[in-house]
């Protein structure tokens, strides 16, 4: 799962660097060959995409804005069932024609758009083939996979092969912490049913039980973050973000399980009618502030 608005973040960030060697890579090829020559086409996508993984496909169109022949795919494009021919299709309104038509330029980028046919987000370069008179004959379309260029640029290339196998060990961990969670829990409720039948201490059995639902708790919320956070989730680890976000869900989790078993050892040691743990829960609940403060200062200074 793509996070569109990181990626498009990432696109205004670098943009210019982007249209500039977009520019250059189709103002290197030969648009009057390219525009009716298929077998053309094909050679020159096979020789981008040996070095350029980012490219998809190529297609031709007359000076109508109507595709001359099918569409002519790279090895590494994504979704290719979805893909269609194209041959006879009519691009007139697709966004690089609309761009043509506010720009006298031979070769134009357009800015990211969603794919009709894969729902990722591309961007259409565009070569204008014009005869010797001046007058347009067609167009020239590369188009290319904007997550993949920009993992290109950032050199990420590597570690977005790896982190499938990542995804599926955090994956195992993050499902076997809410395994136990559910143990705990149900173990809870062994215990429940023990205190209502009167087989041991109600006040010992009662907090036995809260502390075991806050056990169960605390890991839940640990397993689920690391589930949402390595798992389900779309992370960018060159941003802060990202970071500051997971550190804050793991701290709140610990913050909010050693407040509750504090004021548990304190409300315990009260019904005892012994001051001997007092101390010990007085201890536990500053460290929690200590470490909320901690967390606040942390965040403070991480968003400066």
């Amino acid at each position: 799962m793509q996070n569109h608005l990181r990626l498009l973040e990432h696109y205004q960030q670098y943009s210019k660097a982007v249209h500039s060697l977009m520019e250059s890579m189709m103002a290197s090829l030969s648009g009057a060959q390219l525009l009716s020559d298929q077998e053309q086409q094909q050679q020159a996508v096979r020789r981008l995409s040996q070095n350029y993984p980012f490219i998809e496909l190529m297609y031709s169109l007359d000076s109508h804005g109507v595709q001359l022949m099918d569409t002519v795919f790279s090895p590494h494009v994504s979704y290719r069932k979805r893909r269609q021919p194209g041959k006879g299709r009519d691009r007139s309104q697709r966004p690089y024609m609309q761009i043509l038509q506010h720009r006298d330029r031979d070769v134009s980028v357009t800015e990211p758009y969603l794919s009709s046919a894969t729902h990722q987000l591309a961007i259409s370069c565009v070569q204008t083939i014009q005869n010797s008179h001046g007058d347009v004959t067609g167009y020239v379309v590369l188009n290319f996979n904007l997550q993949r260029l920009i993992s290109y640029l950032k050199g990420d290339q590597l570690r977005e092969r790896v982190h499938p196998a990542f995804q599926g060990v955090y994956a195992i961990i993050g499902g076997l912490l809410v395994i136990v969670s559910l143990l705990l829990l149900a173990g809870a409720g062994k215990s429940l049913l023990d205190v209502f039948q009167l087989t041991s201490d109600v006040t010992t059995g009662a907090f036995g039980i809260v502390i075991l639902i806050t056990l169960g708790l605390a890991i839940f919320d640990l397993g689920k973050t690391i589930l949402e956070e390595e798992v389900l989730s779309n992370k960018d680890i060159h941003h802060h973000d990202t970071s500051r976000r997971t550190i804050t869900r793991f701290m709140s989790a610990i913050v909010i399980a050693i407040s509750i078993e504090s004021l548990l050892l304190m409300f315990k040691s009260l019904l005892a009618e012994s001051d001997t743990q007092v101390l010990n829960a007085v201890w536990m609940m500053m460290a929690a502030v200590a470490l909320l403060m901690a967390l606040g200062v942390y965040l403070k200074l991480s968003k400066e």
